[in-house]
């Protein structure tokens, strides 16, 4: 119950996935298709990509704006070591995506933590850190955000947007918890797109290892100058078999279905959640992959977390996801994708439901 993956849907997705295979490999010659690097990605691969980001921006960006990346991780080394830097500043929430701490370090980025609220990011506070501090980009996640599960305003959006642009702070968005929901405000990189590097991927919406990500760049020579063969930082080129997979099952539909699939098995996880914790503060959305469970002063997290495990599921604390200085939230994050079936998802619910009633 630790990890926040899409839960899987072999019903829809292993027909649609053969079928997208057998396609590619009919369609075109596998020598041809891997013979070469294709370091942002094929013609037809960034066509394809720019049809899915399109699920979310308010219009298809130029094909040459794309970039095909081998999973969401590898876009923000590349972004985090091209834009920041070593010695340079990156803004983050005070609670977000723990990895970023591993990625910091690795590349020898300060990270400076601003507080939120309900919707995420205050303004206030990155207006001052902007203001105080050379920051170079502004790790965001104001859809779904992980952990806290926060939805920020358009106002608040078009808010942060201007602070960016005022201050010349790169917007890197991370906007794979966005394409479960049905009713969300439009990315915060729509409101300032040439600033912005925005990445949408796979992996919380298909299937966990699917591991391919799309990046809109702000500009076409934006886009060659930070992803050309010579800057090998990391190895971001996703495998073309599997770009191309993913390309098929976008221009036929199958993505889609996928989607609606994974889509539907979440909220009924997620009703399940919701019927049986009534009463509890928790942050969650019907379509989301994650709960944010706040817990009651009398129950501590790490005596939460360590009597669910005892009860078979593994749970993660505030303090995981905790950036800057001060204490954690009494709070804890658990999932509803990675247990293989719902039956097996129950188990791990009544867990955490037995040691919330204890």
């Amino acid at each position: 119950m630790s990890g926040n993956l899409p839960p899987k849907v072999p019903h829809v997705f292993d027909d649609a996935y053969r079928g997208a295979i057998a396609a590619v490999l009919e369609e075109q010659s596998p020598n041809d298709l891997i013979g070469a690097h294709q370091f942002r990605g094929s013609e037809r691969d960034r066509v394809a990509g720019a049809a899915f980001v399109a699920r979310r921006l308010p219009h298809s960006p130029d094909p040459d704006r794309m970039i095909v990346c081998n999973g969401t991780q590898s876009a923000l080394t590349m972004l985090m070591t091209g834009l920041v830097g070593r010695g340079g500043a990156l803004a983050i929430e005070a609670l977000s995506y723990p990895t970023m701490h591993q990625f910091a370090g690795m590349l020898g980025i300060e990270l400076c933590a601003i507080p939120m609220d309900e919707e995420g990011i205050l303004p206030d506070a990155y207006e001052a850190t902007c203001r105080n501090r050379k920051l170079s980009a502004y790790y965001a996640m104001p859809t779904l955000q992980n952990p806290t599960t926060a939805i920020m305003s358009v106002s608040r959006r078009q808010t942060i947007a201007e602070i960016s642009r005022q201050y010349g702070v790169a917007i890197i968005e991370d906007d794979i918890y966005s394409l479960l929901p049905r009713d969300v405000p439009p990315p915060l990189s729509s409101y300032a797109p040439e600033i912005s590097w925005y990445i949408l991927g796979t992996a919380k919406a298909m299937a966990a290892a699917l591991k391919v990500a799309y990046i809109v760049a702000p500009s076409p020579d934006a886009a060659r100058s930070r992803f050309w063969p010579g800057v090998r930082a990391t190895y971001w080129m996703s495998g073309p078999i599997n770009v191309a997979t993913v390309s098929q099952l976008i221009t036929t539909g199958g993505a889609d279905a996928i989607i609606d699939a994974v889509r539907a098995e979440t909220v009924a996880r997620q009703a399940m959640v919701s019927q049986r914790l009534q009463g509890a503060s928790i942050g969650a959305l019907p379509e989301g992959l994650h709960v944010w469970l706040t817990l009651p002063p009398e129950l501590h997290r790490d005596r939460f977390a360590a009597s669910v495990r005892e009860l078979g599921a593994e749970i993660s604390t505030s303090d995981t996801y905790l950036f800057g200085e001060g204490d954690a939230p009494n709070a804890v994050r658990f999932g509803t994708g990675a247990a293989p079936n719902r039956q097996e998802f129950e188990r791990g619910l009544n867990a955490i439901v037995d040691a919330y009633n204890r």
